[in-house]
């Protein structure tokens, strides 16, 4: 297992460290990186590092931030070069400014990312960029240089770019270990790919209907934030996010060939999820409360709604459920089928005890939004507390249909199916959370009982022993 960890290590990530260069290095036809590796074994690789960055943290799983960074990503995707790869989108608890990519088509975003900026373009710029770094295989024309290096330092290299993906300062320690000449050869590649995404990036910004300019713009903001944390001892290439002056007016040039690109979409739902992500991360409460209290106060809030809605959750995480319901209410009464302040409605009728207004709330909203993904999910929850386990399983099966799949729905499956009373089918959802998970030997094990708890069901029994194959092929593969 550990020699299976190191591989993907050397496989699998590479940091956004935005490197300034004007030499755009278009991959030829038949690039022979493609013959590396194919793109079954890539999304394998890059869907083994997901398990281990899950094991390390605990992403945000809210529906809603979940839905809202993979509606965006599939929208950019769409408009890419290779529309039809598979991408996942993903957000990682963490402040800092950051997005990193993994073969098969793994984005995270750190959640400072989406803090830090000011308009929905410049989180799609962002995205955009890594999007291109999955469709251009960077991953893999960067390890074809490295065989010009010797094998332990080119696992070193690449683990240690895996590493600052989670943790930055992990990362610069770990890159610093590895001899300078071989660091080198590795961040000069880079730039030049890093040059490439900008370059694609845009192309697909623009293609989506997000403003070119949104990238230089951006740029100019991580430079300001990275004078706060760089030091004469520690190289550019190493920063979290170095941003020269000379990729900033490279980028600059690039967007004014564009046209100017009205925001298509809900501007106001980015900064919701901006305020929603604010509260979910914060390690401070009650400083939060005080921050949103003084931005209505003065009265120069940005975005007025966003702020008195984060307002509004952040005194429901606090518990004050009455104000919390005072200061949603305008915003209901002035935009009640908005359906982000429905769900913070039907929360706060969870936590003063009025479940059956709660569930009034999804109900009433499903008409209006048949099948959402975050109503559902919500709605599955305060279900099960009604002790109404069959109406959540169709809902959560609905889901499974439209190929909405996580972990916290399989987990939601695996307790909804056993309050009915069918063990088999429990146990078996339970597998499906840990395999999501990257906790292949417990799905086994659940799998395992599952068949136990199918005895008499030739059918059951051959759909469990089917998955059982799968996974124990797997773990043979990963302990070889």
């Amino acid at each position: 297992m550990k020699k299976i960890i190191i591989l993907l290590a050397g496989l699998v990530c590479w940091q956004s460290s935005l490197n300034a260069t004007s030499d755009i290095a278009l991959p030829e036809i038949g690039d022979s990186a493609g013959a590396l590796i194919s793109p079954q074994q890539e999304y394998a690789i890059g869907l083994s590092y997901f398990w281990q960055l899950q094991h390390a943290f605990d992403l945000i799983d809210d529906p809603e931030i979940v839905n809202y960074i993979q509606l965006l990503g599939y929208r950019l995707v769409a408009n890419s070069d290779a529309p039809n790869l598979p991408f996942t989108f993903f957000m990682v608890p963490n402040p800092s400014v950051n997005a990193f990519a993994a073969p098969g088509g793994f984005i995270g975003v750190h959640s400072g990312l989406l803090l830090t900026s000011q308009t929905e373009d410049e989180v799609a710029s962002v995205l955009a960029h890594e999007i291109a770094h999955i469709t251009q295989r960077h991953l893999l024309r960067s390890f074809e240089k490295q065989q010009q290096m010797s094998v332990p330092m080119t696992v070193a290299m690449i683990a240690a770019a895996l590493l600052g993906a989670a943790d930055p300062r992990a990362g610069t320690a770990a890159i610093m270990a590895v001899q300078a000449g071989g660091i080198q050869s590795q961040i000069n590649f880079t730039r030049s790919n890093e040059a490439e995404a900008d370059n694609l990036g845009m192309l697909t910004l623009v293609r989506s209907g997000f403003d070119a300019q949104a990238m230089p713009s951006f740029f100019e903001r991580l430079q300001q934030t990275s004078r706060f944390y760089s030091t004469d001892a520690v190289p550019d290439f190493l920063r979290t996010h170095p941003v020269t002056t000379e990729r900033i007016a490279d980028a600059r040039g690039r967007a004014v060939t564009y046209p100017l690109k009205r925001q298509l979409g809900d501007t106001l739902h980015f900064y919701l999820m901006r305020e929603k992500v604010r509260v979910l991360t914060t390690d401070n409460l009650d400083q939060l409360i005080r921050y949103y209290e003084g931005a209505l106060k003065s009265g120069n809030a940005a975005n007025e709604s966003a702020i008195r809605y984060g307002y509004s959750l952040a005194l429901l995480a606090a518990g004050n459920t009455t104000k919390a319901r005072q200061v949603l209410q305008p915003l209901i009464d002035a935009d009640d089928d908005r359906l982000s302040y429905q769900l913070a409605l039907a929360k706060i009728e969870i936590a003063v005890g009025r479940l059956s207004a709660a569930l009034d709330i999804y109900q009433r909203n499903q008409r209006l939004y048949p099948d959402d993904q975050a109503l559902s999910l919500d709605q599955v929850e305060a279900l099960i507390q009604a002790n109404n386990p069959k109406k959540a399983t169709d809902l959560l099966l609905r889901q499974l249909e439209l190929g909405n799949s996580s972990r916290r729905l399989y987990q939601q499956l695996a307790r909804t199916t056993g309050d009915m009373g069918q063990k088999s089918e429990s146990h078996l959802w339970f597998a499906e959370y840990y395999y999501a998970s990257g906790r292949l030997h417990q799905a086994a094990d659940q799998l395992r009982i599952a068949a136990g708890y199918a005895k008499g069901d030739d059918y059951q029994l051959a759909k469990i022993s089917s998955r059982l194959r799968e996974i124990e092929l797997i773990l043979a593969q990963m302990e070889k």
